[in-house]
């Protein structure tokens, strides 16, 4: 029995979910207006690339065109990563990367910003 428990838990623990950042991969489009594979790669991301002191220009050429910009006050830009439905219209559960930028359109932070109902 403990030999059963031990190769279960190795099994668990090989199925990372983790990916590295591939930009086609990052921009794949289901018809469900989601974004399946950001989840996985959005910390190798922000890990292995240096989006902080980029412009907004080499943000784009990197991940694509962000799916909201705004300026004034906020000067942000959003990417969605994850939205989960329940059984309705309303999500249940959000996942968005947000680059701040300066009044130079250089990135000067980022964070991951998750809602779940």
């Amino acid at each position: 029995m403990k030999y059963i428990i031990v190769v279960v838990l190795l099994i668990l623990a090989s199925c990372n979910s983790e990916k590295k950042f591939d930009k086609i991969q990052w921009l794949e489009y289901s018809d469900l207006g989601q974004y399946p594979k950001r989840n996985g790669m959005v910390n190798d991301l922000l890990e292995k690339h240096k989006i902080k002191g980029l412009s907004f220009v080499q943000v784009v050429e990197l991940i694509g065109e962000p799916e909201k910009n705004f300026t004034g006050e906020n000067n942000e830009i959003y990417y969605q990563i994850l939205t989960e439905y329940g059984s309705d219209i309303d999500p249940v559960h959000t996942k968005t990367l947000i680059l701040k930028l300066d009044k130079d359109s250089t990135i000067t932070g980022f964070k991951v910003d998750e809602w779940k109902k």
